[in-house]
């Protein structure tokens, strides 16, 4: 693990400032009500992020996937508001958060990528958000495809959509059968366009 490349600005952290950790599945990164440490990449595995409401319920707030950056939150504040669970085996490495705020307070050209990238991420979640409250698996899954979420296999795909895995082969066989999507190979699925 010791040659991944963090996603920019946070590759640009020195090696020291940086934590490799690995969860068993079933384990928790952090609990809701911790002190913060930092944020995080995921290099492998899956991390799903619950919050407890006052109810005494929890519920899932947020599944991060291989390459993802979590927890970006806990840099503008002192405590996890969220509880973060391993669902498989996982690798991450933790970014120092003082020394985030540091660069935040003291670089310029840091900031702006740091920025850019939150505001990406969160026109992101909501599409993601968008994405989820369509009804109909069908149009879920065209929708995705025509959005070109459709970048690994189809049971990440699966996953983004909240759908079961065989659900989204039938809504596949039913779009291309209706001649909505290309299917190019196995797995392998691209939207109509004008050139098609």
């Amino acid at each position: 693990m010791s040659n991944i490349q963090l996603p920019d600005p946070f590759n640009r952290i020195e090696p020291a400032h940086k934590k490799q950790k690995k969860i068993n599945t079933g384990e928790a990164l952090f609990l809701q009500g911790s002190t913060t440490r930092g944020l995080f990449y995921l290099h492998s595995g899956a991390i799903e992020l619950t919050r407890e409401t006052s109810s005494g319920h929890s519920i899932v707030i947020h599944r991060a996937y291989e390459g993802a950056m979590f927890a970006e939150a806990s840099l503008f504040t002192n405590l996890y508001h969220c509880t973060a669970i391993a669902t498989k085996d996982t690798a991450v490495i933790e970014c120092r958060r003082d020394i985030i705020l540091n660069l935040l307070q003291n670089n310029l050209e840091f900031t702006r990528a740091v920025v850019l990238r939150f505001a990406t991420h969160i026109q992101e979640s909501r599409r993601h958000i968008e994405l989820l409250s369509i009804r109909s698996a069908d149009e879920r899954v065209l929708s995705a495809i025509n959005s070109g979420l459709l970048v690994d296999d189809i049971s990440k795909l699966a996953n983004l959509l909240g759908l079961a895995q065989e659900t989204v082969y039938r809504a596949l066989k039913r779009l291309v059968g209706k001649g909505q999507i290309i299917k190019n190979a196995r797995g392998k699925y691209q939207p109509i366009t004008s050139d098609n």
